[in-house]
């Protein structure tokens, strides 16, 4: 069977960039909301960000909060001396 993925379109923020393989993590509606891994993020500009996770379609536009955009590249943590 070949299910349709849940659409999902917001107003909002992300709390971390979206990385494909981690869970993304959002503010919408004074919430904050973890998603499943990301597998793809498939658009991103400066005011919005569309990725996939294995359930559903994310659409965040982050108007008025532009420049929160997605990352491609994995991130860590870095320790300061």
């Amino acid at each position: 069977m070949n299910e349709k993925k849940k659409e999902v379109k917001l107003c909002g923020c992300l709390i971390r960039p979206a990385v494909v393989g981690k869970t993304a993590i959002y503010a919408a509606g004074g919430h904050v909301y973890r998603t499943s891994r990301v597998v793809a993020i498939h658009e991103q500009t400066e005011n919005m960000v569309h990725f996939e996770t294995k359930k559903a379609h994310y659409h965040l536009s982050m108007s008025p909060f532009p420049l929160a955009s997605a990352c491609l590249f994995p991130t860590m943590l870095a320790a300061c001396a």
